[in-house]
């Protein structure tokens, strides 16, 4: 098994959470790596890992992550 990138690991953090898993509608073998969670056809999966690779690039604010979320998944903030 090859070693998880600091992203992947992260990624897998978020997307295992039960309820995220049962609203977004995938299980824990659609998730595959950073790279082939951005491309996946399940939103949810493609935002969480757009969100943890442009974080990776510097855009850290939180509101930017909470509201690129909601755009990509059609959800309203909080």
């Amino acid at each position: 098994m090859a070693s998880m990138t600091n992203n992947e690991k992260i990624l897998q953090a978020v997307l295992l959470d039960d309820k995220l898993m049962e609203f977004g509608g995938y299980t824990a073998e659609d998730i595959g790596n950073i790279y082939q969670a951005i491309d996946s056809d399940n939103c949810v999966i493609s935002a969480v890992a757009q969100i943890i690779s442009r974080t990776n690039e510097g855009a850290t604010e939180s509101t930017q992550g909470d509201e690129e979320v909601c755009s990509l998944i059609g959800g309203t903030t909080i």
